[in-house]
Order: C-alpha cells, then structure tokens, then sequence
C-alpha cells in the first residue's frame, strides 16, 4: 500500500480521535474557573499581571485575545491545536529514534489525541499549558530531525525556550540531554582501564584509583560534548535569566510554586509511585455505558480500515519502551509534587499538573497494549481482531469520556447562565445588594462537582451590572473564611479580583441553586446545545435545568455589637462602684478571683443568657439577653471580677461578622463578642 492510500485511510480515524471527545468542549462559548478573572482585565492590567507572572509577553497576548470576539472559542481551538501537535511530535520524536514503528507511532498520536483526562486543558487561562507542551515536543522533533547537530541545535532552541515558560518541562528537557549524553557516547573511542591486580581488589585505594582513571579516560569525551551542546547547556540559564530581568515583584505570586525541600528526595519516589493512581484513575470511568460501546464500536471499524500490524515487538523492546515511559512520566511529574501540586486525575482543578505527563502516560499504555498483543499473538483470531480491539477500546472509552464532559461543561454553562438571567430578572429587589451567597445544591450542573470560586461569581455579577462593586461567593467559601480574609481588605487583591469599589457591609443577598423540577439527561443537554449553535431561542431550555430562589442574609451583628459597647459602659461603671466586675461567683474577701478547671483551659464560670447584677439595676435589659436552648443563638457571659468576657455565641451571621468585624471573633466558640484584655484566650 502507497502512502498515499495509507493515510488516507488513516484520516477517518484520525479526525474522530482528534474531535470525537472534544467537538462539544470546542464549541461551548463560556467561561470558567479563572477565566473569570482575566476577560474583565484591560491591557494595562494583564500587561502588569503577565510580568507578574515572569512572562513578560503573555499581557499583550492575552490583550489580544480579549480583544476578539469569542475570546473562549478562540483558546480552545488553540488548545486543540497545540495538543495535536504534541501528539503528533511525540510520536515523530520516538519513530525518529527507533522506539515506535511507523504504525505504532500513529496508534501513539490516536491514544494521545483521545486522551480524555485533564479536559481543564481547553479552558481559557490553561489553554496555553498545550502551546507551551507543543513548542517543547516540536523543539525534540527539529532536533531529531535534523542529521546535521548544529543545525538541529539552531532550529530547535527557540522551541525549547519558549517551552520553558511551563517551569515544569525544564526537568523533562535534562531528560531528553541525558538521552542525547547516552546514545552520543556510543560513538566514543575509550582507552580499557587498567588491569586489576587481586590483592589491591574493593580496597579504598582500588576504589579511588578506579575513579580516577574512569575520569580521566571520559573526561575528554564529556569536555568535547559539552562543547559541542554548549547552547542546549546553557539554554535554560539563560531562560532563568530572561524572566528573572522581565519580571516584576508581585505579592500573589512571589511564593506561589515554593519547594518543599524536606521532599526533595522522598518526591523522586513518589513520581514513580504516582502512576499506580493515575493509571487507575485513567481507566476508571464514570462514563455511560453506550458512549463507551459507541465509541469503541466506531474506533475498532475504523482501525480496520488499515493494515494489520505484522510484526510484533519482542519483550525486551517493550520493556524498554515501558522504562522509557516511566522515565518520562517521573521527569514529567516530579515538578509538580515537589512543590506540593500533586496531579490528580479525579479533581477538575488539579487535574492540570497532567498535562506534561500525558505523552508517557499514552506510551506506557501503549506498551501495554503490546505486550497484550505479543502475550496473545498465536492465537490466529487475536491476529486478525485483538490489537485494534484493544486500540479502539482504549480510544473509543476516552472519546465517550470526552463526550461525557462536554455534556456536563454545557450544564455548566447553562447553570451559569441561568443565575445570571436570574439577577438580572430581580434587579429591583438586589439594586442595594453588594454581597452575593451562593448556595449551590445543583446536582450535575458543575463540571466534575467543582468548586466555583468567588472570583467566577463575581465575574457573573460583572456580567450583569458592568461594574465592579458587587462580589459573588460560595456559601462553603464564605462560611469557611477566618476573619478578616485579605482579599476583602487588600486593595491589591481586591483590584487584582474585580472588586475594587465593593462594600462589603452593604446588603447581603443569598442565591439558591437547585436542580429543576425534571431529571435532566444527557440527552437534553444536547437538544439545548443544538439549539443555541442553530441561534435558535435556547434559553428557555437551558433554565429548566436548575431552579433558583433569593433571600436575604439576616444580619445581627451590627445590632448585636453596638449593643455589647453598650453593656461594657455599664460594667466599667458597675465596677467604679464595686470595684469588680460582675461574676457568678465573687471574688474572695482578699480580691483573689474564683476560676475554674474546663478541660485544659483556666476559666471562670459561664453564664448563659445574663450578667448577674447588672440588669435592671444599671440598665433595662436586651431582648436577646435571655437563655437560649442548645445551639441557639445567646449570650455567653464569663468574669472572675477582674476581668471578663462577653460573646455572642451561635449567631447566625458569624459568617459577616467574622469579615466585618475581625478583631472581636472568638473562633473557638464560633462567637463574636467584647473582652478585657486578661480574659481574651478564655
């Protein structure tokens, strides 16, 4: 069969491993995660925010970017474009060196085009991870490509030092020259070593005199390859050199990949280790069955289409492409754990730290499936059908997972869209609000159940009001934030998050997110999707999916404060005149206070719901000064007359109160409250 003939009959396949799983990714116009964040930025800002970062290009980039008119759409196809170019450089580099066969090395780009982990890879602010994965394979593939070195070192340079804008790949890079140390010094004519005489055999002196000579029978070798590779050498220096010039001090991300140094080593291990997970996870579908069948169905009658593999590779060529594999997986994810960002394949998020790894993660499975394919080679019907069934299954389950989360990305979108035509809907009752709770019970409707962050939020309420003084966040978020979170407070954050003019004492509201009324399907997402890409009126569709309700926050604090000033003017005067403060228990006759033992702590008694003496003499008493049942809202007084503490515990605002007022949270008691400064740790 010609070449010619061969790939076309390549291409079918090819084009359904390449879009199969990612057409509906593709065409999905929103925005997530951080993407939020930076479509807001005008050019000045991202310019800054790229120095920030050490890239000193990527503010003009990203202006650009904005500036077209699907700025989302834009990223993914480039996303696309640079993954299918690593795959398709990947697999040259090993066919160049004689570690894949040619129909080997197109099994290899099939797997890694397919490959379905990590789909985060097509979202605005990651789509760059695959252009800079691509320039680095493409750097490996002019380089391999090229019989004369110095040529081969020219073109490819500028490759590899774009790559090294994903820190990560700088290891994989020491890898690739430790190859090219390895098969260079095959061509190396080495003087034998001496001849050992027995008595002198594993003694010290043996031991020093063997180094020495080994040395210096290499050295000359090694000085002349280093000559020869001295801008390979020197490249990434030079890279570390460029962005430190270029970069500028920033407060957010000055310690953002620190290393963890007491794992240095521990770290080398666990990159090995690590496969075990990721493997497992790889496989692990959650996928429904029929887009698994149909997408293994279609695969294996494609890969029919071309010629059968006829020869099968011994066990030790597959050992060595499985070592290879491992080597390059380790190298890949090594960076990552060693500044505590451990890929995992289960999380939307961190799923990312992958995507350098992929490349050896496909090649070990391709491995696999060769020694799959030899183990079973002498039965005649495996022959004929079991490679390609074990291809096409591996394809076919990765597409039907790529459909999978493409359906649930559109949910997404619809989810997002659906709370923004919500609070545009009710923009009369929220004209005053500033603070939106999101309590998201939607089931199915965010990718992978993320998390949204508040930025994401912030950028919907954005959306709908044009300006910048209204902030979004999850119920989970908020609750979880100890008091006086810097990124309310500090105006470099709050300007970096798109919340410069927010006040975050105006009013609060809380948006609830439920799923809708009827059990949405995977088949009624796309009757939606086909809806918007034909401009038909989708919308409607899309809010069917979740239900939505406003309340808003019932806040205390304020009240509950200004009435504890209140109450701490009446103890200072109540101890003017008897010279100690209230307690359950009255200091002794000589003034020593009474305390008590509660656990590992020192403290005086706790009265529930009163200040004994002090009502109705020096003041009439509050309405919320009463006991409350267990778990409800009420004042908790503790004093030994010396000093004391009064809080208000099981507010159902110690979520504001803790941001509002981060100097008076007791978190202990999840309370907030005034205090003498000899009764704070109580």
């Amino acid at each position: 069969m010609n070449q010619a003939t061969l790939w076309i009959r390549r291409l079918p396949i090819a084009l359904f491993a390449i879009l199969g799983g990612t057409a509906l990714i593709l065409c999905n116009p929103g925005y997530f995660w951080d993407d939020w964040v930076w479509i807001f930025k005008d050019s000045t800002e991202t310019i800054r925010i790229g120095k920030e970062l050490g890239i000193w290009w990527g503010g003009y980039v990203t202006s650009f970017i904005n500036a077209l008119s699907s700025p989302s759409l834009a990223m993914r196809g480039i996303a696309l474009v640079g993954w299918v170019i690593s795959g398709a450089a990947f697999a040259y580099v090993l066919y160049r060196r004689k570690r894949l066969s040619g129909a080997e090395a197109f099994e290899l780009f099939l797997l890694y085009c397919a490959a379905h982990v990590a789909l985060i890879r097509f979202l605005t602010s990651v789509a760059f991870y695959n252009v800079y994965i691509a320039s680095f394979w493409i750097g490996a593939a002019v380089f391999v490509a090229n019989t004369d070195r110095r040529r081969a070192i020219l073109f490819s340079i500028p490759f590899f030092f774009f790559s090294f804008y994903l820190n990560s790949l700088l290891l994989l890079y020491g890898l690739l020259f430790a190859f090219l140390l390895y098969e260079d010094r095959r061509g190396w004519l080495v003087a034998p070593g001496e001849q050992v005489v027995a008595d002198d055999a594993w003694t010290l002196r043996w031991a020093k005199h063997r180094l020495i000579g080994f040395i210096n029978r290499y050295r000359p070798h090694l000085l002349a390859f280093m000559l020869r590779h001295v801008l390979l050498i020197a490249l990434p220096f030079i890279f570390m050199m460029v962005k430190r010039i270029t970069r500028v001090q920033s407060p957010l991300y000055d310690s953002y990949n620190e290393i963890v140094r007491s794992d240095l080593l521990g770290a080398i291990a666990k990159s090995f280790t690590l496969i075990v997970p990721v493997m497992r996870d790889y496989f692990a579908s959650h996928t429904p069955a029929p887009l698994i069948i149909g997408g293994t169905v279609i695969a294996f009658a494609l890969l029919q289409l071309l010629p059968r593999l006829q020869e099968r590779r011994s066990l030790k060529f597959i050992v060595v492409q499985f070592v290879l594999g491992m080597l390059f997986f380790a190298a890949a994810t090594y960076p990552y754990i060693v500044v505590g960002k451990t890929p995992d394949l289960k999380s939307f998020y961190e799923s990312r730290h992958i995507l350098p790894a992929v490349a050896a993660l496909v090649l070990l499975i391709l491995s696999l499936i060769n020694l799959i394919d030899l183990t079973f080679s002498k039965w005649r019907m495996w022959r004929f059908f079991g490679r390609n069934l074990l291809v096409a299954y591996v394809v076919g389950a990765s597409l039907g997972a790529g459909v999978n989360v493409g359906s649930q990305l559109w949910r997404d979108f619809f989810r997002q869209t659906a709370i923004m035509d919500f609070v545009k809907a009710h923009e009369s009752e929220l004209k005053d609000t500033r603070t939106f709770v999101f309590y998201d019970q939607s089931a199915g409707t965010r990718i992978g159940n993320r998390m949204i962050w508040n930025y994401e939020y912030t950028g919907y309420l954005i959306t709908v009001y044009g300006t910048r003084d209204r902030f979004g966040v999850s119920a989970a978020e908020y609750a979880g934030w100890g008091p006086g979170v810097p990124l309310l407070w500090n105006s470099y954050l709050r300007q970096r998050f798109n919340i410069a003019d927010y006040d975050f004492k105006k009013q609060h509201a809380i948006i609830t997110v439920n799923n809708g009324f009827a059990r949405t399907r995977t088949v009624d997402v796309l009757d939606v999707v086909m809806k918007y890409l034909r401009g038909d009126n989708w919308r409607y569709g899309a809010e069917q999916f979740t239900t939505i309700s406003l309340s808003y926050e019932r806040i205390q604090a304020e009240d509950r404060i200004r009435e504890m000033y209140e109450i701490a003017k009446q103890l200072a005067h109540y101890k003017q005149e008897h010279g100690a403060y209230p307690a359950q228990v009255p200091p002794a006759t000589n003034g020593t206070p009474y305390q008590q033992v509660m656990g590992e702590k020192i403290m005086p008694a706790l009265v529930h719901g009163d200040i004994p003496g002090l009502f109705p003499q020096y003041m009439a008493r509050p309405a919320a000064m009463q006991p409350g049942s267990p778990g409800a809202p009420e004042y908790l007084y503790l004093s030994d007359g010396e000093d004391y503490k009064l809080i208000y515990a099981n507010p159902p605002d110690y979520a504001y109160a803790k941001q509002a007022h981060p100097a008076l949270i007791d978190q202990e008691r999840g309370a907030y409250g005034i205090w003498t400064s000899g009764a704070r740790l109580w």
